[in-house]
């Protein structure tokens, strides 16, 4: 059983914009990873667990009442088990989201990810796919112990952050997500691509306009 924890706060300027995306159909391809991804992963090993039971083990584990070791272990109780390197290589990142993390950063705006995950997946696939340097917070529900759209998922992440509600601009792509943010205060976004949420940043002022003149682009920094 895991012990749920805290996510390590730092102070920050109370007037500073925080971005905050989702992970799984924002940062990662697969919007239902357990649908897409994990059952399918399971099947091809030979589970005897229905698609209802893994999903009730998944939710366990995403809460941190379970390890991801524990996971496999009521998934195969007999027979092969799978782990968790090599279910994480079926990720794949969204197009577009490397990029525009990377003007974010390179804008000083700072960046929190809130994710509904397995803990030992999540780190798995920031390290794997090099998100580590581009985002400051991780706040998933397996270290937390509560999944969005519940209300402390969201208190969470303000607390990490260090910035009132209103100053965080959060990208989900679920409806409910988007619903429960709004209720809590954040600056909600549904999520559809890298494209649409950098225009959505550039309503907001906090990325720059970029604007093409023949073959050579340039940007138009808010004010």
């Amino acid at each position: 059983m895991r012990q749920t924890g805290t996510v390590p706060t730092c102070e920050s300027d109370p007037a500073a914009r925080v971005v905050v995306f989702d992970a799984m159909g924002v940062l990662y391809r697969a919007a239902d990873d357990v649908t897409e991804l994990l059952i399918p992963y399971l099947a091809d090993l030979g589970t005897p667990r229905t698609p209802a039971e893994i999903r009730e083990v998944y939710r366990r584990a995403s809460l941190g009442e379970l390890t991801s070791a524990e996971l496999w272990a009521a998934c195969a109780p007999a027979g092969p088990r799978g782990d968790d390197v090599s279910y994480c290589a079926r990720h794949e990142l969204v197009p577009g989201i490397v990029a525009l993390l990377g003007d974010l950063r390179q804008r000083g705006v700072p960046v929190a990810c809130l994710s509904n995950d397995v803990s030992e997946w999540s780190v798995i696939l920031r390290r794997r796919f090099g998100l580590e340097d581009l985002v400051t917070w991780w706040v998933i529900s397996g270290d937390i112990g509560v999944r969005k759209p519940a209300p402390g998922a969201f208190e969470a992440v303000v607390g990490a952050t260090g910035v009132p509600p209103a100053h965080l601009v959060f990208f989900d792509d679920r409806r409910d997500n988007v619903a429960g943010a709004a209720a809590a205060g954040l600056d909600a976004v549904q999520f559809t691509d890298a494209d649409a949420a950098r225009a959505a940043l550039v309503e907001r002022g906090i990325l720059p306009e970029v604007r093409q003149t023949g073959t050579v682009p340039f940007c138009l920094t808010p004010a």
